[in-house]
């Protein structure tokens, strides 16, 4: 098992009733399925980041060819 470190988090009062019983009927403990989500966002994001460096170092690439094609 990893370390972990305490975080506190304001959820809406639907979101933590529907964890609850999410967590009652499946008996994962809340903060997995917390853990889970936090790390599907960050991968998310992490792709999205990817993708926008990757079209950036394209646009990049064009412009300096086109400089030295010009010069």
């Amino acid at each position: 098992m990893s370390p972990k470190a305490l975080r506190s988090l304001y959820l809406e009062i639907e979101q933590i009733e529907r964890l609850k019983e999410l967590s009652a009927q499946t008996r994962v403990p809340q903060a997995e399925y917390v853990r889970e989500g936090i790390d599907y966002v960050l991968k998310k994001h992490s792709e999205k980041r990817r993708k926008k460096k990757g079209k950036q170092a394209v646009k990049h690439n064009k412009s300096t060819s086109l400089s030295l094609l010009k010069g």
